[in-house]
């Protein structure tokens, strides 16, 4: 039995759907009761901050899928479940970790994803914690500004990100989560998830262009321009900082890595650009 938390995100319903599939035997971990429902699928209504729904749900489980969203309590929130999924005998976790994680990292959000990866090593359970690269999905946040404006804005400059498609961080996650541990990717390691190609911002709107029939510009933006617009909209100062510094970061070849780990743990290349692209195009018309 697994659990898979923050299931209605935006790689959790791609690996409801595929457990589902599989008639791999699941349960999704749900907040909002009207989400739950509308996933078609076993769930449970249970909170990170609420450790009685904790127990209770992880109650019967072997295995967990913890992710879970970026911000200043998601160490205190996963570290929970992890303490409770060992009062509960759980003999696996796979944790979404993220590129660059570690307790010395100089973005917040990457000493937060560290702090919980050492938590979980310490923690006793078998685990393996996925480090993907940058989500091609989020690209899915500037679709009504192509809609309007025809304009995709970033502060990325000309740097090429090895985008993953969430569809393959949630293949990756199910299959460490049903096989057995890989000789290429044992348990107890922290695999880096990319895509198979670089792409840079302007070959995205270059795509787009090619896709829609239309002319999509890339503008590009000062990093601190965008993280004050976050803060301006509500953004916790240092998750929006932690933003700015990874398109700082990404803008000098920080996501432009590609590693054969997708490949490794579930038997097939990561899906390229251009499958994202058609699974996706309709939102950008």
């Amino acid at each position: 039995m697994i659990l898979v938390t923050a299931a209605t995100g935006s790689i959790g319903r791609f690996a409801v759907g595929e457990l589902a599939r599989t008639a791999t035997a699941f349960t999704a971990l749900v907040r909002d009761p009207a989400r739950g429902a509308a996933l078609g699928a076993p769930h449970v209504v249970g909170d990170f901050d609420d450790p009685p729904t904790l127990a209770a749900a992880l109650a019967g489980v072997d295995r967990v899928l913890l992710n879970g969203a970026v911000g200043e309590s998601m160490i205190r929130q996963q570290c929970a479940v992890i303490d409770a999924a060992r009062a509960a005998g759980v003999t696996r976790i796979v944790r979404i970790s993220a590129a660059g994680a570690g307790t010395d990292a100089d973005r917040a959000i990457n000493r937060w994803h560290g702090a919980i990866d050492e938590h979980l090593a310490a923690s006793g359970i078998p685990w393996l914690a996925l480090r993907p690269t940058f989500f091609t999905q989020n690209l899915l946040m500037s679709a009504a500004s192509v809609r309007r404006t025809s304009a995709l804005h970033g502060g990325f400059g000309t740097g090429r990100l090895a985008m993953i498609d969430c569809r393959d961080i949630a293949a990756c996650a199910i299959a460490a989560l049903t096989s057995g541990a890989s000789g290429a990717t044992p348990l107890g390691t922290t695999p880096l998830l990319t895509g198979s190609e670089q792409v840079s911002f302007a070959d995205v709107a270059a795509r787009l262009s090619a896709r829609l029939g239309r002319p999509i510009a890339y503008v590009d933006h000062p990093p601190h321009e965008l993280v004050a617009g976050m803060i301006a909209r509500g953004m916790a100062e240092t998750v929006a900082g932690s933003f700015g510094a990874m398109m700082a970061s990404f803008a000098t070849g920080g996501a432009s890595a590609i590693t054969p780990a997708v490949a490794e743990l579930t038997g097939v290349p990561p899906r390229t650009f251009d499958d994202f692209l058609t699974d996706n195009i309709d939102a950008f018309r």
